[in-house]
C-alpha cells in the first residue's frame, strides 16, 4: 500500500479556490494533506480550456508530482473534469513507477463533473445550447450565472449560501466552444482507481447528464450517489470528506 497521498482539489466554473475551504478543513482535521486550485478561465474572457489544462499541468500537478515526488489523489468538481481529463497525461503513479520515477496520481475523483470524450466541447456536452441558468454576454466574452442560490446552493444553510453567492464570478464564453483534445482517465493506469460522486438533487448539472457522462466515457467508474446539490462541499463538507477519504483509501490499496 502506498503512503498517504496529498488530496488535490480543483473547483469548477464560476468558483474561487476558497469555496473548498470547508472541505479542505475537514480533510486536514483528519490528518490528510491537501492542495487546492481554481481554474484559469474564471472571470477571464481571453482564456479557454487549453489555459486551464496548462494551469493544472504546469502550476499544480507537475510541481507536486515531478518536483516534489508526491503521490496525489485528484478531486475535480464540475467543469474542472473537462481540463483535468487532459492535464493528467503521463502523470499516473503506475506510469511513473514503471520509469522508476517518484510520485504520481493514484486515483481520480470526479464530483458531479464533466467527463469529456476526445473532441467534445462543453457546449456539446450540455446539449448544444446554453443551460437555462446561463446568462450569455458575447459582448464581453463571459457567461454569468442566474439565480445563484437555487442553481448552486439550494441546500446550503444560511448565512453560508448568501456568502457563497457573493463570491461567484463569471466564466469564459470561449471555453464552452473549444475541443477537449485527448483524454486520459480511461487508460488502464486508472482501472479500479476512478470514482464519480453523483449529486442526485443537482440543479446545476442535471443527474441525467451526469449518468450520460459516466456511461459515454467508456471505462468503469465507482459511482457514489448522494442526495445533495451541486455544491456539497458547502452543504455537506463532513460527509463529502468522509467519502473522499474512503475512496482514497481504496485507491491506496491498489498500489
Amino acid at each position: 500500500m502506498t503512503l498517504a497521498p496529498t488530496i488535490v482539489l480543483v473547483t469548477g466554473a464560476y468558483h474561487v479556490a476558497s469555496s473548498l475551504d470547508l472541505l479542505t478543513a475537514q480533510l486536514e482535521q483528519s490528518g490528510w494533506k491537501t492542495n487546492r486550485s481554481a481554474l484559469a478561465t474564471v472571470n477571464r474572457p481571453d482564456l479557454s480550456a487549453p489555459d486551464d489544462i496548462a494551469l493544472l499541468t504546469n502550476c499544480l500537478l507537475r510541481p507536486l508530482i515531478v518536483e516534489e515526488g508526491a503521490d496525489i489523489v485528484l478531486y475535480v468538481h464540475s467543469y474542472a473534469g473537462f481540463p483535468a481529463s487532459a492535464a493528467i497525461a503521463g502523470l499516473s503513479k503506475s506510469e511513473r513507477s514503471a520509469k522508476a520515477q517518484k510520485g504520481g496520481i493514484i486515483g481520480l475523483i470526479y464530483q458531479s463533473a464533466f467527463i469529456p470524450t476526445e473532441g467534445d466541447t462543453l457546449l456539446k456536452m450540455i446539449g448544444g445550447q446554453p443551460a437555462s441558468w446561463h446568462d450569455v454576454h458575447p459582448d464581453i466574452g463571459l457567461v454569468k450565472a442566474l439565480d445563484l442560490k437555487q442553481t448552486f446552493y439550494h441546500d446550503v444553510p444560511e448565512p453560508l449560501a448568501t456568502e457563497a453567492c457573493k463570491k461567484v464570478l463569471d466564466h469564459s464564453l470561449v471555453a464552452f466552444n473549444v475541443s477537449s483534445g485527448p483524454v486520459f482517465y480511461g487508460t488502464q493506469h486508472y482501472d479500479n482507481r476512478r470514482a464519480y460522486i453523483h449529486t442526485v438533487n443537482d440543479m446545476t448539472l442535471p443527474p441525467a447528464d451526469q449518468d450520460k457522462f459516466v456511461n459515454n466515457s467508456g471505462p468503469e467508474w465507482d459511482v457514489r450517489r448522494i442526495n445533495t446539490s451541486h455544491s456539497l462541499f458547502l452543504s455537506e463538507p463532513k460527509m463529502l470528506a468522509s467519502m473522499v477519504v474512503e475512496i482514497t483509501k481504496g485507491f491506496m490499496a491498489t498500489h
